[in-house]
């Protein structure tokens, strides 16, 4: 383990135990798809509808964001498959890590590696174009990220800090590659005249997609856990 991720850990975890209703608001934010992936799509959705400015441009980098998401969080699992596994630090002895009130079980964790946070890949790629689409509106998004997102995770001892730092480097950087120009206006270009020809069913079919985005296709994991499929 490095330093920087010991010295944070333990630093952390000092205030673990002490006041049992923050723990418990600590680990609702950590459960709640409403705070995590409802508020992420409901800014999404909000810079959307924006007037300012050039909509469509706009729009393109939000449906990038959304893609370069789905892509970051496909590359989060395969890595944290691939590379070596990582423990959490909640499994970690050697930091006898002080576990916050009500925090979720920890027994089904040992088989899954902590490096990266595909949280922080998917939550950083939409707040990447949002902030793209909408300069103060990212700003703001990643503060709550940071707090509400990221930290609960640190805290409740899911994800070393380099997890997240990982994970957010990741994130970001899919979306950048598919808001590149060139890349960019090849294909949103005809999804966006689609949108405004037929906006029926597509918002729609784009609910949909944002409503597995907001839960992390939960939907879609569950049905692969039939065929004993790990994603």
């Amino acid at each position: 383990m490095h330093g920087f991720d010991h010295s944070i850990i333990v630093f952390v975890n000092q205030f673990a135990q002490k006041w049992p209703t923050f723990d418990a608001i600590v680990v609702f934010f950590t459960n709640s798809d409403l705070m995590k992936g409802g508020v992420m799509l409901a800014a999404l959705w909000w810079a959307w509808f924006r007037r300012n400015g050039d909509a469509r441009k706009k729009r393109s980098y939000l449906l990038s964001a959304l893609v370069g998401a789905v892509i970051a969080l496909v590359f989060a699992r395969v890595l944290a498959h691939a590379l070596p596994l990582r423990s959490r630090p909640i499994l970690d002895p050697s930091l006898h890590f002080r576990v916050p009130t009500g925090a979720p079980d920890q027994s089904n964790w040992t088989i899954w590696s902590s490096f990266p946070s595909d949280h922080a890949s998917l939550f950083f790629a939409l707040l990447t174009g949002v902030w793209l689409a909408w300069r103060r509106g990212g700003i703001i998004l990643m503060i709550y990220v940071i707090i509400f997102i990221c930290l609960p995770r640190i805290y409740i001892g899911i994800h070393y800090p380099t997890d997240i730092l990982a994970g957010a480097a990741l994130g970001a950087s899919c979306v950048f590659l598919c808001s590149w120009r060139k890349l960019r206006q090849i294909w949103t270009t005809p999804v966006l005249n689609w949108v405004e020809r037929w906006p029926g069913p597509a918002y729609a079919l784009l609910f949909i997609i944002t409503f597995e985005i907001a839960t992390l296709f939960w939907d879609i994991r569950t049905f692969l856990y039939i065929f004993d499929v790990s994603v």
